[in-house]
C-alpha cells in the first residue's frame, strides 16, 4: 500500500478507465474513436500490405516481374555510364547501383507508372531516376513533417474523449494553430531523431522509448513547450514507472493479438491501445514532484466522464478547454476580394491562348520565313498559354501590391506548368512541341531560364495590364451577351478538342509532334 500511495499507479484503475472510455460511452462515441484511430493507423501501412497493393497494381496494369526487372536493369546500365559517376572519384559505380536498388524498393510505384510507356522509359532513364529520388525525398518529408506531427492531433482527440461523451472531429486540428505548428515540427523531429539514435544501443533504446513516451501527449496538452521542456517533463513523469508502464501494456496482450485480425483489430485493439496510453499519461500527470507549470489544461485533472456519470455530476455541455479550435479564417492580402468572375476567366483564357498562338506563329515566321500553325490544336489558340495566364491572374492577383514577389511566384508557377505539360505530352502521346536543350540553364529540355524570365514578365503584364483591360472591355456589354460569347468560344474549343482526339493533335514541320 505504501508503494501505491507514493506512485499513484493502480493497474486495475488504469485498465478500467481505458476500457470504459473506449467501449462504454455509446456506439457513436466508439465509432468516432475508431474512425480517428483508423485515419492515423492507415498512414503506417505494413510492408505486407504495401506488397499486396503493388502486386494487385501489377495485375491491373498488366505488368509482370520479368518486365519490371528488365526496367531496373536498364536503369542500372544507364547510371553507371553517367558522367557524374564516371568522373567524380567518390561517386563509384557500386554506389550508383546501390542507389538504384534502394530507389526501386522505396519508389517502386514510379517504375511501374513509367513502365506503362516503354518508349518514354527508354528515352528518359535519367528523368525516371530523378522522379524516383523526388518521390523518396517527398515521402521522407511527409513522414517527418506531417505524419510524425499529426499523431499529436490524434492524441489530443483521444485525451479529450476521456472527459466528454463525444468529441467533435475538428478537435484533431486544435493543436495545429499557426503559432504552434513550427514548434510541433521541431519537437517531434527531435523526439524521433533521439529515439532513432538510441535504438542502436538496443537496451538504451527501450529505456528511452518509455522515458520520452509522454512527449507527444505533453505537446497535445500544451503545443508551445520546447523539446528540452518536453523531454525533461516526460522523464520526470516516467521516472520509476517504466517497468509498470510495460507491464500495464502487456496485461492487454490478449487484446493486442487481435491486431492481426482484419476489422476486429481496428475496432478493438487500436482504439483501446490509444486510450490506454492516454490513461497512463493522466496517471503520471498527477505526480506531485513534476513541474506542473507546463500543464495548461485544468480539466485534465478531473475525473473521467464515465466515472462522473456514475457519481451523478457529469456535465453534458462541451468542456471549456484552454486550447481553442483551430481558426480557419483566411487572411486576405493584396487587393482583397477577387476582381474577376467566371466569364472574365473564360475570356482571359482565350485571350492569352490566342496571344500565345500569334506569338509562336510570328516568331517562327521571322526565324524561318514559313507560316505554320504552331499550336498543339487546330484552332488559333495554344492552351498552355491560356492556362498559364489565367492561373497567374487567378492565383496571384492577390499579391499585386508586391511586384517582386508576384514576379517570382509567376516564374515558379509557369515553370511547373510548362514542365508538367511537356512531360504529359511526351509520356501520353510520345510527342514533343518544344525542346530547350540548346538553351542556357535548361532542365531536361522542358524549361529554361530565358523562357521562365519571359513568362515572369508576361505574368506581370497579365495581372497589371491585360486582365484589367479585358475585364473593362467586356463590361461594356450586357451579362447576357458575355455569357453567349463565352459559350460560343467554349463550344468552338470543345469541337477542336474532339477533332484532336479523333484525328490526332496537330503536328508537322516546324510544329513538333511524334518522337
Amino acid at each position: 500500500m505504501k508503494t501505491k500511495e507514493n506512485t499513484g499507479w493502480n493497474y486495475r484503475e488504469i485498465r478500467h478507465n481505458s476500457w470504459e472510455t473506449t467501449f462504454r460511452k455509446g456506439k457513436k462515441a466508439w465509432f468516432m474513436l475508431v474512425i480517428v484511430c483508423f485515419l492515423f493507423a492507415f498512414t503506417g501501412v505494413s510492408d505486407a500490405s504495401q506488397s499486396n497493393f503493388i502486386q494487385l497494381l501489377d495485375r491491373l496494369l498488366g505488368l509482370d516481374e520479368t518486365m519490371l526487372t528488365g526496367r531496373i536493369t536498364y536503369l542500372k546500365e544507364y547510371i553507371v555510364n553517367v558522367p557524374v559517376v564516371k568522373d567524380i572519384p567518390f561517386i563509384t559505380s557500386e554506389f550508383a547501383l546501390g542507389l538504384i536498388d534502394a530507389l526501386s524498393r522505396n519508389a517502386a510505384l514510379v517504375v511501374r507508372i513509367f513502365s506503362l510507356n516503354g518508349a518514354y522509359f527508354e528515352r528518359n532513364p535519367g528523368e525516371v531516376i530523378a522522379n524516383m529520388l523526388i518521390v523518396v525525398l517527398l515521402s521522407a518529408a511527409i513522414r517527418l513533417f506531417i505524419q510524425n506531427v499529426a499523431v499529436v492531433g490524434r492524441n489530443r482527440y483521444v485525451m479529450e474523449s476521456r472527459f466528454q461523451k463525444q468529441v467533435p472531429l475538428r478537435r484533431i486540428f486544435a493543436v495545429f494553430h499557426r503559432r504552434y505548428i513550427g514548434n510541433l515540427i521541431r519537437v517531434m523531429f527531435c523526439y524521433h531523431a533521439v529515439l532513432f539514435l538510441w535504438a542502436f544501443t538496443i537496451v538504451g533504446g527501450v529505456i528511452r522509448y518509455y522515458q520520452y513516451s509522454m512527449v507527444p501527449y505533453i505537446l497535445a496538452e500544451n503545443p508551445s513547450v520546447t523539446w528540452r521542456q518536453a523531454k525533461e517533463l516526460s522523464s520526470s513523469m516516467t521516472k520509476g514507472h517504466k517497468w509498470k508502464m510495460f507491464c500495464t501494456q502487456m496485461s492487454y496482450l490478449h487484446i493486442w493479438l487481435l491486431r492481426f485480425v482484419p476489422v476486429v483489430g481496428l475496432c478493438t485493439a487500436v482504439p483501446l491501445n490509444a486510450e490506454l496510453n492516454a490513461e497512463m499519461y493522466f496517471v503520471l500527470r498527477r505526480k506531485p514532484e513534476i513541474d506542473r507549470s507546463l500543464l495548461t489544461e485544468p480539466l485534465f485533472s478531473e475525473k473521467p466522464y464515465c466515472m462522473s456519470v456514475k457519481e451523478g455530476f457529469a456535465d453534458e455541455k462541451t468542456p471549456e478547454y484552454q486550447l481553442q479550435d483551430l481558426d480557419l479564417t483566411i487572411v486576405r492580402r493584396g487587393s482583397g476580394r477577387f476582381a474577376y468572375d467566371m466569364t472574365d476567366m473564360i475570356f482571359l483564357f482565350f485571350a492569352f491562348g490566342m496571344v500565345g498562338w500569334v506569338w509562336e506563329v510570328t516568331l517562327h515566321y521571322v526565324r524561318y520565313h514559313t507560316l505554320v500553325n504552331r499550336g498543339t490544336m487546330y484552332g488559333p489558340w495554344i492552351p498552355i498559354y491560356g492556362v498559364g495566364g489565367t492561373a497567374v491572374v487567378l492565383l496571384l492577383n492577390r499579391f499585386k501590391k508586391d511586384m517582386g514577389r508576384l514576379f517570382m511566384m509567376a516564374v515558379l508557377l509557369c515553370a511547373v506548368l510548362e514542365y508538367a505539360t511537356s512531360f504529359l505530352l511526351e509520356f501520353l502521346f510520345n510527342a514533343s512541341y518544344w525542346n530547350y536543350r540548346s538553351m542556357f540553364m535548361n532542365l531536361n529540355g522542358r524549361i529554361c531560364l530565358t523562357g521562365l524570365l519571359a513568362f515572369g514578365i508576361g505574368g506581370l503584364f497579365a495581372v497589371y495590364i491585360a486582365a484589367p483591360e479585358i475585364s473593362r472591355f467586356t463590361d461594356r456589354f450586357s451579362k447576357r451577351k458575355q455569357i453567349i460569347a463565352a459559350a460560343v468560344l467554349c463550344t468552338a474549343f470543345a469541337s477542336d478538342f474532339i477533332c484532336c482526339m479523333y484525328f490526332g493533335f496537330n503536328n508537322g514541320a516546324g510544329v513538333g509532334g511524334a518522337l
